[in-house]
């Protein structure tokens, strides 16, 4: 089937009037598909409507706005050259067809609609536009403060900040000193062994005290220096001579210290 001409050729997605040709006849047609061809994009093919003005339709939140814009130059393009532009009230069919093109792309908080309206009366959507529209008349200082509002609205309500609950307090790590470590430990078997008494705090505190005791009067006595206490877990030396009985309590009441709180050893 032959197209009908005139049509309109749009060159990639130019816009406010650039990119777009009337060709009345196949031969312009075809000389337009050769230039096209070298353009390395893509072309949409219209039919040519004899306009008598343009509708502009804009949504900002809950604003409408509706402008009319008619051509005083005589070009077949609305949007170029000389126009008049006045702003309508809102017919309520514009209001449908917008809203329904919010709903049909996810509830576009912002978006215009493009409506021109040919001689005969009849009206075409051919084009939809979301937050890149354009803004018309002279409101459109008041339009830029709506759509700042409207956006940091929206990020306040959606970009805030997640705050944890008020009762829930986050865990303090244990400390890495040896207290630290050993109060560890003894968390961890406070399950399988009771903890140590006060007695089992007294005898220690006591055994500590004759220890340090013992050893000062064998410091003054020898006039050397002492030799520094045996350390927990560690088997003395065989060269050592037998120790006091004072030390053998001792030894006898730290490991049952120490097997009260870390268990049989």
């Amino acid at each position: 089937m032959a197209p009908k001409f005139p049509v309109v050729i749009k060159v990639g997605h130019a816009h406010s009037g650039l990119g777009k040709v009337k060709v009345e006849n196949i031969n312009d047609f075809q000389d337009m598909a050769s230039v096209v061809a070298v353009a390395n994009t893509y072309c949409t093919v219209e039919p040519y409507i004899d306009s008598k003005y343009d509708i502009h339709v804009q949504k900002i939140g809950a604003n409408y706005k509706v402008f009319m814009r008619k051509s005083i130059s005589g070009c077949w393009k609305t949007n170029t050259g000389s126009a008049m532009l006045e702003q309508i009230s809102m017919p309520d069919r514009y209001k449908l067809w917008i809203d329904e093109v919010s709903d049909l792309f996810g509830g576009l908080d912002i978006c215009a609609l493009e409506i021109v309206v040919g001689k005969d009366g009849r009206e075409f959507i051919i084009e939809v536009n979301d937050s890149a529209l354009t803004l018309l008349g002279d409101s459109q200082e008041e339009d830029r403060r709506q759509i700042a509002d409207l956006v940091a609205s929206r990020m306040h309500a959606i970009c805030r900040p997640r705050t944890p609950p008020g009762n829930i307090e986050e865990p303090v790590p244990p400390p890495v000193g040896s207290r630290g470590i050993l109060g560890s430990l003894s968390s961890l078997t406070h399950s399988e062994t009771p903890p140590p008494s006060a007695s089992d705090h007294t005898s220690l505190s006591s055994v500590g005290r004759r220890e340090s005791q013992t050893s000062q009067t064998s410091t003054v006595s020898s006039g050397r220096l002492p030799e520094p206490p045996p350390r927990p877990f560690q088997r003395q030396s065989s060269q050592q001579s037998n120790p006091p009985e004072d030390t053998e309590d001792t030894m006898k009441n730290l490991r049952k210290t120490f097997a009260g709180i870390f268990g049989d050893m």
